[in-house]
């Protein structure tokens, strides 16, 4: 978390210097209140007057300085919030994909909002406030010395017992706030789980069990939040107990001297309100403590999380696709005792055709990920132009992949054929034309809503978007899996066509259900047994 500390430096030390103008502020205003009262009894009116005007003035002083170290304070905690949750998503987005499918969706939204947005209350918050706490105690200490050294001494020894409260404590605050994190990621990940099949829980009319296992897994959240809570409710109890006793202690000390003639009336209301001062702030110091020493855990798996290896910076592409691919000898299992591949050789000139065919379960989407780095063959080898794949961390470069489940993002269509690059309303039009979708070929529809994962688009539609989307990137291989998955008969002959028609790229389709007439198009067809 220090990288954001240093990184908004500038409004933590701002936050820090208003903070301490205010506490002066406060501190001194608290002898100007004795001052007051002491010229009031005496019946000096003209002096009480001017001591209540600067009186006054200190007041507005604290009160408008402390405001400006709250805005400083929230821009701080804000700024740092931002940055956390934009490392959390970059961190997310430089997985590899095998890493990033062995965690359920809603574990990396609950890190990115639950998580995230407790560090900021509980970590990024809590300095500016811990300093703020610990600057008035520091001043007020000082100010009570000033007025009478036996009062400072008695007052500091017994207010700030309580401060050691969080420590005693320390294993289990920590523990509870782990377990309501992993709580709340377990709850996510379900509800995550249900909101991506509700059409199935619609259709199956399911919607009562789901409640049910919803109520089990939120229940479970609370109740661990109420274990966090509760800690803290308990600790916050003895420590109040141990400052009232303390100040209750205090006060009669204060009573003593007044009695002893050691002070007057206007030193014990002095006293009395350098007491309060101080008696709140130790109160929240160890409650900070607490959240301080809670967090602390969060705060470092976090923080493991945003520095955990990245592929990206020194990574090898693979810049193209010259002459051919080649599988050889490629054997690969995701499990020893049951191979997928055995002894697959297969060469894939640039600009042919190959089908991959072969019931469920023969290997041909693995055949695929082999290809794009997912996994390293257990035996044989796969190589592009000669050069083993193994010398590449990646091929996104120079392969498009078009999966069975058309992927479409909740923005306009534009955007899901550009993917946010530059490319002219001319070439988007022609590509959609040429692929029958003549309704969308206009400048007004290019700018028109598609809804997530395309729900206002027919199957078809969506299908020959994406194979827009990968024909406009242009790369060397363009693969599509299982592309006439959940297709009427109609549909399925028209993408089968358009398919055939590209031209100039290396074509893969994975496929069992392509028509019969059409496999001489294909420069080869390779068939694959159920092992």
């Amino acid at each position: 978390m220090k990288t954001y500390l240093r990184k908004n430096s500038a409004y933590y030390i701002g936050a820090w210097i208003l903070v301490c103008i205010s506490t002066v502020f406060a501190v001194v205003l608290q002898f100007f209140k004795g001052d007051v009262l002491d010229h009031a009894i005496a019946g000096e009116a003209g002096t009480t007057f001017r001591y209540a005007l600067l009186l006054i003035g200190f007041i507005l002083g604290e009160v408008l300085f402390y405001y400006g170290y709250r805005r400083m304070s929230d821009r701080f905690a804000v700024r740092c919030l931002g940055q956390l949750k934009c490392d959390i998503f970059a961190s997310i987005l430089r997985l590899h994909y095998v890493a990033y499918k062995e965690k359920q969706q809603g574990e990396y939204v609950a890190k990115y909002s639950s998580e995230a947005d407790l560090i900021r209350s509980r970590y990024f918050q809590m300095l500016p406030l811990f300093w703020e706490i610990l600057l008035k105690i520091v001043f007020v200490s000082l100010a009570l010395f000033l007025l009478d050294w036996r009062i400072a001494l008695i007052t500091i020894l017994l207010l700030t017992t309580p401060l050691y409260v969080p420590k005693l404590i320390e294993k289990r605050l920590q523990r509870a706030t782990d377990e309501y994190l992993k709580s709340v990621e377990e709850n996510l990940a379900k509800v995550n789980d249900w909101l991506g099949g509700f059409e199935i829980i619609k259709n199956f009319s399911i919607e009562r069990q789901i409640l049910r296992r919803f109520e089990a897994s939120n229940t479970l959240s609370m109740e661990k939040l109420l274990r966090d809570t509760a800690l803290g409710a308990a600790a916050q109890l003895i420590t109040t107990l141990i400052s009232y006793l303390s100040y209750f202690i205090v006060l009669v000390c204060s009573i003593g001297l007044v009695l002893s003639g050691e002070f007057s009336a206007g030193d014990f209301f002095v006293a009395i309100g350098m007491i309060d001062q101080l008696s709140y702030p130790l109160i929240s110091l160890a409650e900070i403590i607490r959240q301080l020493i809670a967090i602390r855990p969060s705060c470092a798996a976090m923080e493991r999380f945003i520095a955990q290896d990245s592929r990206d910076a020194d990574m090898r592409s693979l810049p193209g696709v010259k002459k051919e691919i080649r599988y050889d000898g490629v054997s690969f299992g995701y499990t020893e005792d049951r191979p997928l591949l055995k002894d697959f050789t297969f060469t894939a000139a640039k600009g042919g055709k190959y089908l991959i065919k072969g019931p469920s379960g023969c290997g041909k989407t693995t055949a695929i990920n082999l290809l794009l780095r997912y996994y390293d063959a257990a035996g044989g080898k796969i190589t592009v132009d000669g050069v083993p794949i193994t010398a590449y961390d990646s091929t996104y470069s120079a392969i498009t992949v078009v999966r069975q489940e058309a992927v479409l993002f909740h923005d306009t269509l534009r955007n899901n054929l550009t993917m946010y690059g530059d490319v002219r309303d001319g070439m988007l039009l022609k590509v959609l034309r040429d692929l029958g979708l003549e309704r969308f070929a206009n400048v007004h529809s290019l700018d028109s809503l598609i809804t997530e994962n395309g729900a206002n688009l027919s199957g078809g539609e969506k299908k020959r978007i994406c194979l827009a989307r990968a024909l406009l990137r242009n790369t060397d291989v363009l693969i599509l899996d299982e592309p006439l998955a959940n297709l009427d008969e109609g549909t399925a002959q028209k993408i089968e066509d358009l398919l055939l028609s590209i031209s100039g790229k290396l074509l893969l389709v994975v496929s069992h259900q392509f028509s019969e007439e059409k496999l001489p198009a294909f420069d080869r067809v390779i068939t694959l047994g159920a092992q």
